[in-house]
């Protein structure tokens, strides 16, 4: 089966601290679920306005420019609620993609 017939599994946890929103997210992530993304990173913003957000990626397998906009439109979101964003335990091909488009350092310095 090819990935526009079988869509990526995509999962994600968020855990609300007293000065950060950490969310967690596994699988893959690309056009077929970027709405999804973005549902779970707006929802963490929302769960902490003015905090820091950080997401966890160590459990990202594939990540495409769907999803890299989408982590990109999260980051601003946050700065403009008056909170942070920042990538954690990006690694492997993920990282390299990241790095590769020139958005790893950005996302993780947590700006």
């Amino acid at each position: 089966m090819d990935r526009a017939s079988n869509p990526p599994q995509a999962t994600h946890d968020v855990e609300v601290l007293a000065d950060r929103v950490r969310i967690t997210l596994a699988g893959e992530f690309d056009l077929a679920n970027e709405q999804e993304l973005t549902d779970w990173l707006l929802d963490a913003i929302q769960a902490g306005p003015g905090h820091a957000v950080e997401v966890d990626m160590h459990d990202v397998g594939f990540i495409d420019s769907s999803g890299i906009r989408v982590l990109l439109q999260a980051h601003a979101a946050a700065v403009k609620h008056g909170g942070s964003f920042r990538l954690a335990r990006a690694s492997g091909t993920v990282r390299e993609v990241l790095e590769i488009v020139a958005v790893y350092d950005y996302l993780t310095t947590g700006g």
